[in-house]
């Protein structure tokens, strides 16, 4: 019972969320904060989720330096929606890559890598948008509302940054080469938007 219970408030703040998002109500609160360990604590949480499915997780975080100023929350759920999003299409005892780094412009870049099926090339212009899956089939495997990337996009455009999906990716993190998707969560040291927006 609990476990349905959390299912249907995350859907729920889902709605809220995209709901916010379309209407511009959505409210960021920026302060400072360390993109690594907002990741980091991402990647704790869905640890548990990793396991059960059997994958194997490589990252590459920076335990320090990747200091900025934005909205933490909003960006750790951003990051839980992409997380989430790789453990979905990873096939059991598949891999999951983590990559944090600071780009040449200053931005932070976040490359969350699976070793799935990808995106197929016709789902790719739509897929941030509310309600739009890749698998869009009555038979698609996969559970969900097709509401989290268009969520994980609207908190990067918040922070004045942006999301984009390669596939196949053919990149690799800590020495591992993943071929499935790839999702680039892209952000300013600082963001954009004033507090409070």
């Amino acid at each position: 019972m609990d476990d349905c219970v959390q299912r249907l408030r995350g859907i729920i703040d889902n709605l809220l969320d995209v709901t916010g998002l379309e209407t511009g109500r959505l409210r960021f609160v920026h302060h400072d904060y360390d993109f690594g360990q907002v990741v980091r604590q991402a990647i704790e949480r869905r640890s548990p989720m990793i396991q059960e499915r059997g994958c194997r997780l490589v990252f590459d975080v920076p335990r320090t330096g990747v200091r900025g100023w934005g909205d933490a929350e909003r960006l750790a759920r951003a990051v839980d929606h992409l997380l989430d999003n790789a453990i979905k299409f990873t096939p059991a005892g598949g891999a999951l890559g983590v990559r944090v780094r600071r780009l040449a412009t200053g931005h932070f870049e976040l490359c969350v890598v699976d070793s799935g099926p990808g995106v197929p090339a016709a789902a790719l212009e739509q897929l941030f948008e509310p309600f739009v899956q890749g698998d869009g089939s009555p038979t698609r495997a996969h559970g969900g509302t097709g509401v989290g990337l268009a969520i994980v996009r609207g908190i990067a455009r918040g922070h004045g940054g942006e999301v984009r999906c390669a596939s196949p990716a053919n990149e690799t993190v800590a020495e591992v080469l993943f071929s499935g998707a790839g999702f680039y969560l892209v952000v300013p040291e600082r963001a954009s938007t004033p507090a409070g927006s």
